[in-house]
């Protein structure tokens, strides 16, 4: 774990790389300290270490992906194929036993959790390579006229009918979420490995991708040992029950209830209906094939990745 200091001192780092300095960047980075420092559960002290900081960074490469984001059904269409289905159900015939008894203490059915991790993270193959620190000041400052004039700029060439406007309001709605989920990543800087945390440009981490925000409000800790690591399947499986349960899952939902309470999970109608279809499917493996299923990956409880570890 590395000590406050050091860990201040990265972020100034952090801060300082993209957007070179000038008086609006300071200006905004001193309102930004400010409001840090009135936020219960963040560390004052730490925040005054900001106040020295007379750069700001602003990555407009995660501000444009952010802002404009391009969605399709066919994006997800190849979680449906025979071989991602095959993928997800030798998963889960490997580890139905710990899947089962999460289950079981949630109310949820272990084919939406493995779904979700297909999707999300490919089984925890890919949870992001994005520092969520740069995400997050990225985007708590996305608003400020120089990102959005950069940022429209790069996109209107291949958007031409991007309007401004609309642009300019998307950023302030995206600028008040993105300072949240700094607060909210912030309050774990003495439970996790915030300096090297990384996840989606979207500001997701672990194989169930959570943002800061879920992190504090719902993950738990699945195997007992008095941590919770999103990088640990089983901590990573009982936190998304625990989401699911919290937001309206119960056993035998039918598809429309199911994809309701998965659009609390993702605001994505086609992510959505991908995960039901999905779980549909392993269902209906599952029945076909009870117990089997010794060659899928065998998940381990702990990936040995810190950066994802915090205590509850």
């Amino acid at each position: 774990m590395l000590r406050r200091g050091g860990l201040f001192f990265l972020f100034f780092w952090l801060l300082a790389a993209v957007v070179p300095a000038g008086p609006g960047s300071a200006r905004a980075g001193q309102a930004l300290y400010q409001r840090l420092a009135g936020e219960p559960g963040v560390d004052r002290q730490l925040v005054a270490r900001l106040q020295r900081l007379e750069r700001f960074e602003v990555d407009t490469e995660i501000i444009a992906k952010n802002l404009k984001q391009s969605e399709y059904k066919a994006a997800y269409e190849h979680f449906l194929t025979p071989p991602a289905v095959r993928k997800a159900s030798d998963f889960l015939q490997t580890n139905r036993d710990w899947l089962d008894d999460i289950g079981s203490r949630y109310g949820v059915e272990p084919e939406v959790i493995v779904a979700i991790f297909l999707v999300e993270s490919d089984l925890g193959r890919y949870p992001g390579r994005y520092h969520l620190l740069t995400v997050f000041t990225s985007l708590a400052l996305c608003d400020r006229k120089a990102a959005v004039d950069k940022v429209y700029k790069k996109l209107k060439k291949g958007h031409p009918k991007l309007n401004y406007d609309w642009l300019e309001h998307r950023a302030r709605k995206k600028a008040a979420w993105g300072y949240r989920q700094l607060v909210a990543l912030l309050k774990l800087s003495d439970r996790l490995e915030i300096e090297t945390v990384k996840g989606s440009w979207a500001g997701a981490f672990g194989i169930c991708q959570f943002i800061p925000t879920s992190c504090l409000t719902y993950a738990v800790d699945g195997d007992g040992d008095g941590l919770i690591d999103l990088y640990n399947f089983r901590d990573a499986s009982a936190s998304v029950a625990n989401y699911l349960k919290s937001n309206g899952w119960r056993p035998g939902l039918k598809r429309r209830a199911r994809e309701k309470v998965v659009w609390s999970y993702n605001h994505s109608r086609p992510y959505c209906e991908t995960i039901v279809a999905l779980v549909e499917r392993l269902e209906k493996d599952s029945a076909a094939r009870p117990g089997a299923g010794s060659s899928g990956q065998k998940s381990r409880a702990g990936s040995g990745k810190n950066a994802g570890k915090v205590r509850p």
